[in-house]
């Protein structure tokens, strides 16, 4: 995990656990079934969110653009 990134990484995940928690809460069933289904959920928002974040910053250049990741 390189440097720049380690800010947005804990963004991600923070938002993850933040977005499933207030889902739950929103939602106002606990069952097994909903707990996974949300926490899947979660878990794609915040993955897209991190992969938003990431492209917008390198295009306004605040992240080093990757080079011929393979």
């Amino acid at each position: 995990m390189s440097r720049p990134l380690l800010p947005l990484k804990a963004g991600a995940v923070t938002l993850t656990v933040l977005w499933t928690a207030w889902m739950m809460w929103w939602s106002g069933s606990f069952s097994s079934v909903n707990t996974i289904i949300l926490a899947l959920c979660g878990a794609a928002v915040g993955y897209l969110w991190y992969r938003a974040m990431r492209w917008q910053f390198e295009r306004m250049g605040m992240l080093p653009r990757r080079e011929n990741e393979e």
